[in-house]
C-alpha cells in the first residue's frame, strides 16, 4: 500500500489523498525548475565560445553531458520528496552518476563562471539528497574543484577575479539552497500533518470499534443471561404449572424482542440507556430467578441524561454478575449523591450487593471478567471510578462514583467556603 492509499484508507472522500498528491506535485515541479537551470550554464559557454577562441566541440559537449545530469537531479528530487510512499536517501547509484557527469561537465566548460556556478547548482540538490557524512565530503570536494580546474581554463587566469567568482558562486549557492531547504521542510510539515491526521482517524476507528464490542459485550451479556434464566424457569414449571410456564416462555420471547431491539439500535448508534427500566429489567429478571430485589434511592433521583445511561450500564453489569456468579438470595441496589468535599462537587453513587458470591475466596476485583473491566473503563471515560470487592459477609460489593459536573475552580471552592462560614456565622441556631 502506498501513501496515498493509506491516507485514503481513513478519509473515504479521498481529499486528504488529493491534498497530499497535489502538494507533492507542486513541490517537485518547483524544484525541478533548478535543474533546468544548470543546462543554461554549458549553453551559456557554447553561445559565447562563438565570439571567443575557444574551442566549440568543448563547450558542445559539455551541454549534451549536462542534459543526462539535470534529467537525475529531478529523479533524486522525486525521491527524496516521496514517490509511491517511498522517501529518504535517494539511490546512490544516480547521485554518484550524477555528480562524475557533473564533474565532467565542469571541466568541458571553458568559462570559469560557468563552471562555477554548474558545479554550485548541483550541489544545491546534491546536499539533500543524500546523507550529512557524504554531503559534507562531496561538498569539500566541489570548492576546491574550480582551483583544481584552473589548468584547464583558456588563457591567463585573473586570480583576484576568479576569486570573487568562486565567493560570488557559494554565497549565491547558499542562498538557493536556504530556498530548498524551507521548501523540503513545508513538504515535511504538510505530509506529517497528513499522516498525523490519518493516525488521528484510524484512532478514533479503533475506539469505536472498542466501544461498540464492549457495548455488544453488556447488551448482550445481560440479555442472553435473562433469556437462559427465563427459559430455564419455564422448563421446570412445564410439568408442575404449565400456564405459568407459558407466561415465562411469553417473556422469554418479549426479552429477545426487546434484545434485538437493542442490538439495533447499538449498531444505528441512537441506544440510550433508560436508568428506571434498566432497573426494572434487572429487578424482574433476578426475581425470576429466586433472588428478591431492594431498590433505594431511585425515586426522585433526577440526574444529567449521559450520567444516569452510565449508572444504567453500571446496573445491568452487576444484575448480570449476580445471575452468572452468584447463587444470592438477597440483592440491594442502592442510589446516593453525595459530595466531594476535595473538589466541590456532587457524584452519584451506585451500589450493587448481593449476598452470596459463587465459588471460592479467591483473589476478585475489576481483572475477574470482561464485564467489569470494560465497565471499568466506561466508568472511568465519564470522569468516575469503579470497585467491584467480596465483602466480609460471603457476598460481592460493585460500586461506582459517577460526578454530576465539573470540578470547581480554586477560586470558586474559596467563594463556596467564605459563603458557608458566612451563612453559619449568621444561623441564629449557632
Amino acid at each position: 500500500m502506498n501513501e496515498d492509499e493509506a491516507v485514503a484508507g481513513t478519509d473515504p472522500s479521498g481529499r486528504n489523498s488529493r491534498k497530499l498528491r497535489v502538494s507533492r506535485r507542486l513541490v517537485i515541479v518547483s524544484m525541478s525548475l533548478v535543474p533546468l537551470t544548470l543546462l543554461s550554464w554549458p549553453t551559456m559557454d557554447l553561445v559565447l565560445s562563438t565570439g571567443q577562441d575557444w574551442s566549440f566541440w568543448r563547450s558542445a559537449v559539455a551541454t549534451v553531458v549536462a542534459l543526462p545530469v539535470a534529467v537525475l537531479l529531478i529523479f533524486l528530487i522525486r525521491e527524496r520528496i516521496g514517490v509511491d510512499g517511498v522517501t529518504g536517501d535517494a539511490s546512490s547509484w544516480k547521485y554518484w552518476v550524477s555528480l562524475a557527469l557533473t564533474l565532467l561537465c565542469a571541466a568541458l566548460i571553458q568559462s570559469p563562471f560557468s563552471m562555477m556556478f554548474t558545479l554550485g547548482t548541483w550541489w544545491c540538490i546534491g546536499v539533500f539528497v543524500g546523507s550529512r557524512r557524504r554531503s559534507a565530503v562531496v561538498t569539500a570536494v566541489l570548492l576546491v574543484t574550480p582551483w583544481l580546474l584552473t589548468p584547464l581554463v583558456p588563457g591567463d587566469v585573473n586570480v583576484g577575479l576568479y576569486a570573487a567568482v568562486w565567493v560570488g558562486t557559494m554565497v549565491w549557492a547558499v542562498f538557493l539552497a536556504a530556498g530548498f531547504l524551507m521548501t523540503i521542510w513545508l513538504w515535511d510539515l504538510t505530509r506529517d500533518a497528513i499522516n498525523g491526521q490519518k493516525a488521528r482517524a484510524q484512532l478514533a476507528v479503533s475506539e469505536e470499534r472498542l466501544r461498540f464490542a464492549r457495548d455488544m459485550h453488556d447488551l448482550l451479556g445481560h440479555s442472553l443471561s435473562a433469556l437462559a434464566v427465563k427459559a430455564e424457569l419455564a422448563g421446570r414449571l412445564v410439568d408442575r404449572a404449565p400456564e405459568r410456564a407459558v407466561a415465562e416462555m411469553a417473556e422469554v420471547q418479549d426479552l429477545a424482542r426487546r434484545a434485538l431491539q437493542q442490538v439495533r439500535s447499538a449498531v444505528n448508534g441512537y441506544r440510550e440507556v433508560d436508568l428506571p427500566t434498566e432497573v426494572g429489567s434487572v429487578r424482574e429478571v433476578l426475581r425470576a430467578n429466586g433472588t428478591d430485589v431492594t431498590v433505594t434511592g431511585l425515586e426522585g433521583l433526577e440526574v444529567p441524561g449521559d450520567k444516569a445511561g452510565l449508572a444504567a450500564w453500571v446496573v445491568r453489569e452487576g444484575g448480570t454478575n449476580v445471575l452468572r456468579h452468584s447463587d444470592a438470595s438477597e440483592c440491594r441496589i442502592g442510589f446516593s449523591v453525595t459530595r466531594d468535599a476535595s473538589m466541590e462537587r456532587e457524584a452519584l453513587v451506585v451500589e450493587v450487593y448481593n449476598d452470596k458470591v459463587r465459588g471460592p475466596d479467591k483473589e476478585d476485583g475489576l481483572s475477574s471478567g470482561n464485564g467489569l473491566s470494560g465497565l471499568s473503563e466506561r466508568v472511568a471515560m465519564g470522569g468516575g471510578a469503579l470497585s467491584a470487592a467480596r465483602t466480609g459477609d460471603h457476598g460481592f460489593l460493585l460500586r461506582a462514583i459517577i460526578p454530576l459536573a465539573e470540578p470547581a475552580s480554586p477560586a470558586l471552592r474559596d467563594r463556596l467556603r467564605r459563603n458557608a462560614g458566612s451563612a453559619a456565622a449568621a444561623d441564629p441556631r449557632g
